[in-house]
């Protein structure tokens, strides 16, 4: 199977990747991030969440209220420290998303980041955030989510501004069923 890469290309992604590409400033590319994270955020989340139409009905109409199913669990995991900026207002696409800090720079630092985590497959997807994504330590944080936590690789989903070729190879080695949202493929 091959590996689901998804490449945003709305040309708003495409000018704010390019704003990015092109100024030095440090707050004026945390102000890109923030909105370019934003994108990709919302872009991930519409595949997997789930609503239902509730009608209630008043003594003179029905009034329509859409709710998102309370038993689906969303969480993003990343390390809040370089990736801030791009989750700083996920709560309003879903309020009852949770954002965990995860450092996966090896195997303790996870385990720590994750130990009290109470996950279920069937009912958790989880998104991995990231501005650039770097195999190892990607490879690292789902193979512990896949064989301790034993979340099913269909419930991860990865979203990073820039991958590297390199780095998708490796992980379609491990993970060919993943899937990936990106702004930029760096060859």
């Amino acid at each position: 199977m091959q590996l689901n890469i998804y490449k945003i290309s709305h040309p708003i992604i495409q000018l704010i990747l390019n704003d990015i590409k092109n100024h030095n400033k440090k707050n004026e590319k945390n102000y890109y991030y923030k909105y370019i994270g934003f994108l990709i955020i919302y872009e991930m989340l519409r595949k997997y969440i789930q609503t239902k139409h509730i009608y209630i009905k008043l003594i003179d109409n029905v009034k329509s209220v859409t709710v998102h199913n309370c038993r689906k669990r969303y969480l993003i995991l990343t390390d809040i420290s370089k990736t801030y900026d791009m989750i700083a207002d996920v709560k309003v696409i879903l309020p009852n998303i949770e954002v965990i800090n995860v450092n996966y720079k090896n195997l303790e630092e996870i385990e720590y980041s994750i130990k009290n985590l109470q996950i279920t497959e069937q009912e958790t997807n989880i998104f991995i955030i990231d501005k650039i994504t770097i195999s190892e330590n990607i490879i690292k944080l789902i193979t512990y989510l896949n064989h301790k936590h034993y979340i099913s690789i269909s419930n991860i989903t990865i979203g990073c501004i820039t991958c590297y070729h390199e780095t998708l190879n490796q992980i379609s080695n491990h993970y060919p069923e993943l899937n990936i949202y990106t702004t930029d493929i760096i060859k």
